[in-house]
């Protein structure tokens, strides 16, 4: 038999001396370990704007990998026999 894809949240006791309730606007602000946390790591996320680098042109980026491919299978065929 199939299980339930959702469960049922148990009601709060109704002896417990507080409830849990949402936070308001006139609440005050409380420091916690996961506070302190995200105000650390906020450096991170914001980096400032660097400035833009250089890139060589396309036509070089893409012909430098391919005949260095190709000068490898060159010396590749060549040891093996291939091209003797």
């Amino acid at each position: 038999m199939p299980q339930r894809k959702y469960s049922f949240r148990p009601e709060p006791d109704a002896d417990a001396p507080v409830r849990p309730r949402a936070a308001r606007d006139h609440d005050g602000f409380v420091a916690s370990p996961v506070h302190a946390m995200h105000r650390n790591l906020w450096a991170f996320s914001e980096a400032p704007a660097e400035t833009p680098v250089r890139l060589y042109p396309g036509w070089v980026r893409l012909a430098v990998p391919l005949v260095g491919s190709g000068g490898l299978w060159v010396i590749i065929l060549w040891a093996l026999g291939y091209l003797r």
